[in-house]
């Protein structure tokens, strides 16, 4: 009996730090993908200075949970002292092609020397949470910087594990008011004056198509740390890549003049090789969406992540997204409609 008993206890003890090392070698993969490495501790001034929260959750999917989650979180935060004073949707400021919405710049003047980076792609988790410097920067913080990081399907051991440590005396604790509630910020977009037309000349003047660069998924944070390139990037990937090919075909396409030029190209390069639009995409909510383009009076818009395509006239302040909306959740299906629009403007003299 005493054989068993031991034989179980060291198969159990194996199959225990099997199952730790296992969770240490994803984490490790999420770490590297953004560039960190594990640290032992939070920061340790991180309850005597601010801190910003750099969040990527599908909010349109299940809102009142994720609220319910975040409200939690920052519940823990004021109990413990964590000031976290700002949280930022990463996905709310991807909102074109490829070039993202600067982030608030108050970030940089209210003395942030935190960060804390939340992920996960489902409202059961698996969640990521790191915390590290904040390095007052676009990068947000220095590559191969020390962050504690977990990878959970419940945030409540980690915030049981973090509490244990906050009570030690290597955690001194200044901030004393602290909100209860999460505080969002969110970007504010001004793409031009909007006509509701698609211009005639679109049968004789170029449209430029600049291709999505993946690689921009290993540069900026708010490309980095979204729930679909840590949780799906092979899908995220092979996504970006039909995209692309539908670029490409309506370049090889002879009945319309819109073209795939370089992702370096700038406005005055495209002026000069005669190309007068350029073909851009926005991304948002709808009912956000409809504070940048204001929608038709008898459309009421949804809080449904929408794309919308339009062409920008590069000699002027002016946008044009076409006589419908038709803008939709499918990005290919937004696309087509908007091409639709295009060549039936060119068929009949505009609209």
């Amino acid at each position: 009996m005493r054989s068993f008993t031991h034989k179980f206890t060291l198969l159990l003890f194996a199959l225990c730090c099997s199952v730790v090392l296992e969770a240490q070698s994803d984490i490790d993969q999420y770490l590297k993908k953004l560039g960190l490495n594990q640290a032992l501790y939070p920061p340790q001034d991180i309850l005597k200075t601010k801190s910003l929260v750099l969040l990527s959750v599908p909010m349109d999917e299940a809102p009142n949970e994720w609220q319910e989650i975040l409200d939690e979180m920052q519940t823990f935060f004021s109990s413990v002292g964590v000031d976290a004073v700002a949280y930022l949707e990463v996905d709310e400021f991807d909102v074109a092609l490829n070039e993202p919405q600067p982030f608030p710049d108050f970030i940089n003047k209210r003395g942030i020397e935190n960060l804390i980076i939340l992920s996960s792609q489902k409202v059961e988790g698996p969640f990521f949470i790191a915390m590290t410097q904040f390095n007052n920067q676009e990068s947000m913080y220095a590559k191969g910087a020390s962050a504690f990081a977990r990878l959970t399907s419940d945030l409540t051991p980690v915030w049981d594990e973090l509490g244990t440590y906050f009570k030690t005396a290597q955690f001194q604790r200044t901030n004393l008011l602290v909100n209860e509630t999460p505080e969002f910020f969110y970007p504010s977009v001004q793409p031009g004056i909007v006509a509701r037309s698609v211009p005639p000349q679109v049968t004789e003047l170029k449209i430029a198509m600049k291709p999505i660069e993946a690689t921009k998924y290993d540069d900026l944070p708010v490309f980095k740390i979204q729930y679909s390139n840590l949780f799906a990037s092979d899908s995220l990937m092979q996504a970006i890549g039909r995209q692309n090919q539908k670029f490409q075909s309506l370049s090889a396409d002879s009945t319309n003049t819109m073209e795939v030029v370089a992702l370096t190209t700038d406005d005055a390069s495209l002026r000069r090789a005669g190309f007068i639009y350029e073909l851009k995409m926005l991304k948002a909510k709808e009912s956000t969406l409809n504070e940048w383009i204001p929608l038709p009076d008898k459309q009421k818009p949804s809080d449904k992540v929408v794309y919308k395509f339009y062409l920008d006239d590069l000699r002027t302040n002016t946008i044009f997204i076409g006589s419908e909306w038709d803008a939709s959740e499918n990005w290919f299906d937004s696309l087509n409609a908007f091409v639709a629009q295009i060549r039936k403007a060119a068929a009949t003299n505009g609209n």
